[in-house]
Order: structure tokens, then C-alpha cells, then sequence
């Protein structure tokens, strides 16, 4: 269905191109500049329709290759309760682009349909036994599909591996961000269209290197160590100058396949060979140092056999919250991608001064499918119309100040700014988001993900500060303050249902709820957890209950009317005392 329409699409950009010149050469008589015009745009449309036939023609030598790609999609590791890894297993082997790639082999309980209808057709003498289901007659998996649900530093992760069966090379990988955990569904589809596009490149011909998990100086345990490099392995795998053979944990869920298809199911023809997996002549050793307050990612490629270096590179870092991204940075410049890596910075990269250049940055940010991480720096105040995001990638978008505090104030009658699933919104030093007196609330999280830091400011909005429909608050620092809820509760921050709010740093000051509870939080089922160096005072307002923090879960409430500072530690799930509560 892809190539159809990549054809029908080219045909269209045909008949474009045609009426383009159609009209052009009339204007040859009026003239002279135009006609290198008109052959320029002329020559740039068909250098597309020469790109997107080759694409077309690549994505259908994967598809032609299906029969014999045959694909095992094991459980998630990592979720809280199993049956969500199997979910998340299950969910993405409907997907229909992978499906198009690959023969998918469920490794689920699905399978216990499969194992019950053999048994049903061999023994219960209804069926006949003529036409019963061979048993050790099913396919095995010449690819398995390592998936993990995990976090680094404060970021929820979402990584896919697959992995060749039997020579143990990566031929493919994506990475998603992610707020909650039914966020996960939404972002399937697109990394599934990733790793389809990965498969057209051909990594068989290309040097081996081995990619062992990083090694820390310090007290960070292995399972961190080891995440860093799966993402280091799937960038890697991207910049199509290296077959890469991990030596992470994704290699478990391959033991795991040769369990699965040696129990008797998968005939023999179809076994894989064991202990045949490549030995790269190449590894790469990838260490964190320290050098005062300096720390850094020093990374080199290493021939075996004669333990000479063959590339290094350093990366700067600030914390395991920077990990991913160092990753990639690290990525591109050992496979000598700097140019590009420039190149993506600038793209990713916008300075505003108005509201005209602020759209514009939003507009390329919207339009941009690539995903990844954004950043838009004010180098001045300005007014500027409600904002929401597009969902086509996961993006993290970072809004900051040009050294000094800078205002974006809300010129609309809807929240300011509208986060949705799959985005992550991050308030930096120097940005500060003013109500100027509309009626709207300044960010409301619609099921993705919002972030304060030091240096960041909520202020003076006619309603909730920041209103948590659904997603992830962290408020790592920066202060929320002077916003007034009318009518309604929450005056800084409102935390509905199926929302989380963790308050880590920062400060809620001199909100009102002017007709309700909560003048500086109000939880509607949702959950909050205050701890570390943050501050919820005591010069917050309502007119009912909780002028601090207010709780309603339907069933019970709890409230906290005195100042709580950084010694005092929060919890909705809690009650009494031991929560916060009064």
C-alpha cells in the first residue's frame, strides 16, 4: 500500500511538474531571467521525484524480502506488572508497516491460543486428524525484537533493538521518551516506521564493532551503564558506518529466543545455528571522567588484534539526565558526522525576539517528523497567541532566557502553552510565562510532559498556573506564583485525575483559589509527591480548605494549611502525618 502511494504521489508531483513548465514558457518571451528560474525549480522538483522513486524502490526491496525476514516480538522488559510488557509486545506486532517488513512471530501468552487449538485438533476427536495442525512444524525467528521499558536521570525511556538470531548484529533500533506509561501506545507507530526505514540499509559489507556497556567511575549501577549503550548501539546502527554487535542486556532476550525455538515448536530446517556469532575485530570503550568540575565521555574504537587506537572522541555532560542526548552527539562524531551534527544543532535551534519569529520556531517545530530534542531562546519580551504542539514525533522542547529573564506573555483566551502526548515542554532559566491577565491558564498538560527548572517562572494567570489534565508535572526548580483560580481550585497548580505532579525544588508562592480549595496545589485524584529542596508556602489563599494543599480523591480528602518548606515531604497516596497532612 506504501509503494502504491509513493507511486500515486510521484504521479501527482508528474502532472505538478508539467503545468510548472506549462506556465514558464511564456514567460521566456518576457524574460531572461526567468526561464533559469522556472528550469532551477524545474530541476529541484525532479531531483525529489528521483528521490522518493529510489525510496519507493528501496522500501520495496524490504518488503519483498518479508518471506524470509522472519521476526520475533518477545515481552517488554522493565514494566511494573508483566502483563504491560506483554501489552506493549502485542501492540506493536499489530502494527501494520512492521507487519508489511517482517513475518511477525508472536512470543506472548498469545501463543496459548496457538498451543490450545493444537491440542484441541490432535486429541479431541471432532476435528479431523487428517487436516490437524502439524506440531514442530512453525517457523522460527531469524530476527528477535528486544524492547525495554526504563529511565535515565529523569527521563522515562522507551528502547527497541533487533537483533540478527544468529551472528548477534543490530540491524535496527529506535528510542521514544515518554511521560506515562499509556503514553507508550501512541508512540508505536512511529518508531516502528523508523526501524522499517533502517532496514534499507545493508550493514553486512561495513567494519564490526563491538559496543560493551559504558563503564562509570562512581556510584552508578550497571543497568544505567547498560542503557547508555543500547542507545549509543541504535545510533550507531543509524549512521550506517559500522555493523554493531551489542554487549548489553538485549543479548538476554536472544538466549531467549534459542530457548523458545529449540522446545520442540519450530521445525528443524528453520533452527537457528548456535555459537556462530561474529567476532568483531573492533570494540569500542567508552568510559565517564571527570576532570574538576568538568565531566565527559571519553570514547575510543580499538582494533583486538593489535590493540592500536583507530578514532576517539569526548563528549561534555552535566548529569544522567544529558545521557541520550551526549549518546548521540557521541554518535556523530565518531562515525566523523560533525558537519552534520553542526548542522542538526542549528536546525534544532531557534532564537525569538517577537511574536512573528516565536511562531515561525513553533511552526518548524510542529512540521519537523525527525523528532528529538529543541531549543528556542528569547532574546526579548513579546505577547504571543496560545501555542499547542504537534504529536508526530516524540520532541522535547526547551524554552529559555538569552542570560536574563525574558517574557512570553499570553495574548489569547486558551492556556498559553498546550502539551500534548509525546512532547515534553521544558521551562529553562530565564523564561518566564506571564498570564497578562487572560482567563486561561499558562501551560496545561494534556497527557505529555511539562518541566520547570531554576531561573523559570508561572505567574499572574487568570486560573490555574498550570493545569495537569493528564501527563507528568516536574517542577525541578523555578516559581509558580500570583496565579488565581476563578472560579475553581488550584490556584498554582491544578492536578486532575489521571495526572502525576512531582515537586523536587522550586517554590509555589501568593496563589489564590478564590471560590474553591488548593490555593497553591489541588489534586483531583490525580497524584502528587513533594520532597528535596522545594517550598510551598504559607502566603497562598483559598477560600475554602488546603490554602497549601488540598487533596480530593472522591472518597476522602486531606488538606495542609501551614507553610512546607524543604524538611517537609509530601504524598497524596499517603494519609495523616506521614503524608504532610494535618
Amino acid at each position: 500500500m506504501r509503494i502504491l502511494e509513493t507511486k500515486t504521489q510521484n504521479a501527482h508531483s508528474s502532472k505538478a511538474l508539467f503545468s510548472a513548465r506549462a506556465v514558464c514558457m511564456p514567460l521566456i518571451l518576457i524574460a531572461a531571467l526567468v526561464p533559469a528560474a522556472c528550469t532551477s525549480s524545474a530541476s529541484t522538483k525532479a531531483m525529489e521525484e528521483q528521490a522518493a522513486k529510489e525510496r519507493a524502490e528501496q522500501l520495496q526491496a524490504v518488503y519483498a524480502r518479508r518471506s524470509e525476514s522472519t521476526l520475533a516480538i518477545l515481552p517488554f522488559t522493565g514494566a511494573q506488572e508483566a502483563e504491560q510488557g506483554e501489552t506493549i509486545a502485542e501492540l506493536f506486532s499489530f502494527n501494520k508497516d512492521l507487519n508489511s517488513a517482517f513475518t511477525l512471530i508472536p512470543r506472548t501468552s498469545i501463543n496459548i491460543a496457538i498451543r490450545n487449538e493444537q491440542g484441541f485438533q490432535m486429541t479431541s476427536s471432532m476435528t479431523d486428524p487428517d487436516t490437524s495442525a502439524a506440531l514442530g512444524k512453525q517457523l522460527g525467528a531469524k530476527y528477535v525484537l528486544a524492547g525495554a521499558i526504563t529511565r535515565l536521570g529523569n527521563e522515562n525511556l522507551l528502547i527497541i533493538s533487533i537483533l540478527h538470531v544468529e551472528d548477534l548484529r543490530q540491524i535496527a533500533g529506535d528510542l521514544q521518551t515518554y511521560g506515562t506509561i499509556e503514553e507508550i501506545r501512541g508512540k508505536l507507530p512511529n518508531m516502528a516506521r523508523n526501524i522499517v526505514n533502517a532496514l534499507i540499509a545493508d550493514s553486512s559489507k561495513l567494519p564490526l564493532l563491538a559496543v560493551p556497556p559504558v563503564q562509570w567511575l562512581g556510584s552508578y549501577d550497571n543497568s544505567e551503564a547498560d542503557i547508555m549503550a543500547q542507545a549509543l548501539a541504535m545510533y550507531l546502527v543509524q549512521s550506517g558506518k559500522y555493523a554493531v554487535y551489542p554487549r548489553t542486556k538485549s543479548l538476554e532476550k536472544v538466549q531467549e529466543e534459542y530457548n523458545n525455538q529449540f522446545g520442540g515448536d519450530v521445525a528443524d530446517e528453520y533452527l537457528p545455528h548456535i555459537s556462530m556469532g561474529d567476532n568483531p575485530r573492533l570494540v569500542l570503550s567508552v568510559t565517564a571522567r571527570k576532570l574538576g568540575n568538568d565531566n565527559m565521555f571519553n570514547a575510543a574504537i580499538i582494533n583486538l588484534e593489535t590493540g592500536a587506537q583507530e578514532g576517539g572522541e569526548s563528549v561534555d555532560y552535566q548529569n544522567l539526565n544529558d545521557g541520550i542526548r551526549v549518546m548521540e552527539k557521541l554518535a556523530l562524531k565518531l562515525t566523523g558526522q560533525e558537519e552534520r551534527l553542526a548542522a542538526e544543532q542549528e536546525r534544532r535551534s531557534h532564537t525569538v525576539n517577537s511574536a512573528s519569529s516565536f511562531a515561525q520556531a513553533i511552526s518548524a517545530i510542529n512540521n519537523d517528523n525527525a523528532g528529538g530534542a529543541y531549543t528556542i531562546t528569547l532574546k526579548g519580551d513579546f505577547s504571543a497567541a496560545p501555542v499547542s504542539f504537534t504529536e508526530n514525533a516524540s520532541k522535547t522542547i526547551t524554552i529559555k532566557g538569552d542570560g536574563i529573564a525574558r517574557t512570553i506573555s499570553n495574548n489569547g483566551g486558551k492556556a498559553l502553552f498546550t502539551v500534548p502526548q509525546g512532547i515534553s515542554l521544558v521551562l529553562d532559566s530565564g523564561a518566564t510565562l506571564d498570564g497578562n491577565g487572560k482567563t486561561a491558564s499558562l501551560v496545561s498538560v494534556s497527557g505529555g510532559t511539562l518541566v520547570m527548572k531554576n531561573g523559570s517562572t508561572v505567574r499572574r494567570a487568570k486560573a490555574s498556573g498550570v493545569y495537569v489534565a493528564g501527563g507528568t508535572f516536574t517542577m525541578e526548580g523555578g516559581i509558580i506564583s500570583g496565579n488565581t483560580a476563578r472560579p475553581g481550585s488550584g490556584g498554582g497548580v491544578y492536578v486532575a485525575s489521571t495526572a502525576t505532579f512531582t515537586m523536587e525544588g522550586g517554590t509555589i508562592s501568593g496563589n489564590t483559589a478564590r471560590n474553591g480549595s488548593g490555593g497553591g496545589v489541588y489534586v483531583a485524584g490525580g497524584t502528587f509527591t513533594k520532597r528535596g529542596m522545594s517550598t510551598i508556602d504559607a502566603i497562598n489563599q483559598a477560600a475554602n480548605e488546603g490554602k497549601v494543599v488540598y487533596v480530593y480523591d472522591g472518597s476522602k480528602t486531606k488538606a495542609r494549611n501551614s507553610a512546607a518548606g524543604p524538611n517537609v515531604d509530601m504524598d497524596s497516596r499517603i494519609d495523616g502525618r506521614a503524608g504532610g497532612w494535618e
